[in-house]
């Protein structure tokens, strides 16, 4: 990871994670990481365990609270979104952007044709950060639409993240993501406390391809 160490793809308890937000900060601490981010999922999103009017506000008190103790590691409050086949998202409570950080996902199959599809529709319609295990539930790769992806990725200042919890099927799109100019980040998408900052695999993938990580300021 070079200088910046960091795992911005962490379910805690709030949702369908099995550790609490502070032992997930402890455990970035003990791995001596820079940066953490706890990208939950809320209804109606899949993956949500926990409703309710505070929901999303009592993991931000827990978070903001944290920083006061765990300096100087950097903690983000952040959100997996769901990405739906017309490109819009799931509705949460309250605006997105009262997170810092957001992951958008698809969590069903769809082939090639509709990746493509939905993400340009999802550009036209919502902003978020990092698209998440980007060939998770592909079920076909086609180059053409790879390379629209792409630049619709790198025009939109979107990273790609490479994950710990789904193999990279389709390398190739990696190797054309990079030539387009985009970014990449590393996420554990981890669900239990071992999992945290378990990223060498993804490390070594961006070295061997020479894949530029994004710096997280």
């Amino acid at each position: 990871m070079g200088p910046e160490k960091y795992d911005l793809h962490n379910h805690s308890d709030f949702s369908d994670g099995q550790a609490s937000v502070r032992d997930i900060v402890k455990r970035a601490t003990k791995l001596e990481l820079n940066t953490i981010a706890i990208t939950d999922h809320f209804w109606p999103c899949l993956g949500s365990r926990r409703t309710g009017p505070n929901h999303i506000e009592q993991r931000r008190d827990i978070i903001w609270n944290l920083r006061t103790v765990f300096k100087p590691l950097r903690i983000l409050d952040g959100a997996e979104i769901d990405i739906s086949s017309d490109g819009s998202h799931a509705n949460i409570s309250n605006s997105l952007d009262q997170f810092d950080l957001i992951i958008g996902s698809f969590h069903f199959t769809l082939d090639s044709t509709t990746w493509r599809s939905a993400l340009g529709r999802a550009f036209t319609k919502w902003r978020f950060d990092i698209l998440g295990h980007w060939d998770g539930y592909l079920t076909s790769f086609r180059e053409e639409d790879g390379r629209a992806v792409a630049k619709l990725l790198a025009d939109n200042d979107v990273a790609i993240e490479l994950s710990a919890r789904y193999e990279t099927n389709h390398t190739v799109f990696l190797e054309i993501a990079r030539d387009e100019g985009c970014e990449f980040t590393l996420g554990s998408d981890s669900h239990q406390l071992r999992e945290v900052g378990v990223l060498e695999n993804q490390i070594g993938l961006a070295k061997a391809m020479e894949l530029p990580l994004k710096v997280i300021r």
